[in-house]
C-alpha cells in the first residue's frame, strides 16, 4: 500500500502541495504532527506499526512545510465492530488519523490525504471498506467525512478512555 509521492497543485494556492509516504526518516515529523493535531496521545507502538507493509501513511507538505497527515491500516472486516469471527479473507481499512494544521486547511489538502488513502484502498482488492472513528462532539470532521461520501454506522460509547464526551461515531466508506 506504499506509494512513495503524489503531487497535488490546488487551484487556489500558490505553493504545491506534496504528499510524501512516511518512512523512519520523518516519524519525528508525524509524532509532531500528531501530538498538535489529536488529542491522543499515541504509543512508540504505533509509531513503528506505520512501517509495516500493511500500513499506509503520508505527510502532507505545503511547498517546504509539513503540515498535515494521514495513517491507515488493514485489519480483519469487521475488526471496528468487533464482529470479527474464525478465518478472514475480507479486510477493511481504519484511518487511524487524519489532519491538517489549522493554518493549512481549506486548502484542499485533508482532501487530498483522504483521496489518497481512498485510492491506496480501492487498489486492493480484499478491502471492501474504509472505516474510523470521530468523536461525537467534533462537527467539524463530521460534515467533512460526510461530505466526502462516508456515512454513520453508528455510535460507539465509551470508545475513548481519556477524552471527554468518550463516545465515538463509526463511520464507513463502502469501496464494493
Amino acid at each position: 500500500m506504499n506509494h512513495p509521492m503524489a503531487t497535488m497543485t490546488e487551484p487556489n494556492s500558490p505553493a504545491r502541495v506534496e504528499l510524501r509516504a512516511v518512512d523512519a526518516s520523518v516519524m519525528l515529523k508525524v509524532r509532531n504532527l500528531n501530538t498538535v493535531l489529536f488529542p491522543v496521545r499515541y504509543t512508540g507502538t504505533f509509531y513503528k506499526c506505520l512501517l509495516q507493509d500493511d500500513q499506509f501513511a503520508r505527510l502532507a507538505y505545503y511547498g517546504s512545510v509539513c503540515v498535515g497527515t494521514v495513517t491507515c491500516r488493514k485489519q480483519p472486516l469487521g475488526f471496528a465492530e468487533s464482529n470479527v469471527v474464525g478465518q478472514h479473507t475480507m479486510c477493511e481499512m481504519y484511518m487511524m488519523t487524519l489532519g491538517v494544521l489549522a493554518l493549512y486547511r481549506r486548502l484542499g489538502i485533508a482532501r487530498g490525504l483522504l483521496e489518497s488513502a481512498l485510492a491506496a484502498a480501492a487498489q486492493d482488492p480484499t478491502i471492501r471498506r474504509v472505516v474510523l472513528h470521530v468523536q461525537i462532539d467534533n462537527d467539524d470532521a463530521l460534515r467533512f467525512y460526510h461530505k466526502h461520501g462516508f456515512a454513520t454506522v453508528r455510535m460507539v460509547e465509551r470508545y475513548y478512555k481519556l477524552l471527554d464526551p468518550p463516545h465515538a461515531y463509526l463511520l464507513e466508506y463502502p469501496l464494493r
